[in-house]
């Protein structure tokens, strides 16, 4: 495995573990009434959204370096932009 297959291979186990974090943070925010937690989880889920786009700026890069259709970066960046578009959709959730 080459260097730049390791750090991607990286970044998409962090994508994975931030999309879950995502989604337990929006669970957590419907089943609380405590507005601390709430404004913490708020604050939590920007931060990983910013996490994710600079992921997804890395991601683009590698894939501009690579020249082949199919591979670890074109994965990378694949799951990044469906992970980013689905924390867009549930972005909305949060002010009901």
């Amino acid at each position: 495995m080459y260097k730049s297959e390791s750090i991607i291979n990286n970044l998409l186990r962090e994508v994975d573990s931030l999309s879950y974090r995502i989604t337990n943070i929006q669970q957590a925010y419907f089943n609380t009434i405590h507005r601390g937690l709430r404004m913490r989880l708020i604050y939590e889920n920007k931060s990983i959204s910013q996490r994710l786009n600079e992921i997804f700026s890395i991601a683009k890069l590698l894939k501009i370096r690579n020249n082949e259709n199919i591979s670890l970066s074109s994965l990378l960046l694949e799951k990044c932009k469906r992970t980013i578009a689905q924390n867009k959709i549930e972005k909305n959730l949060f002010f009901l």
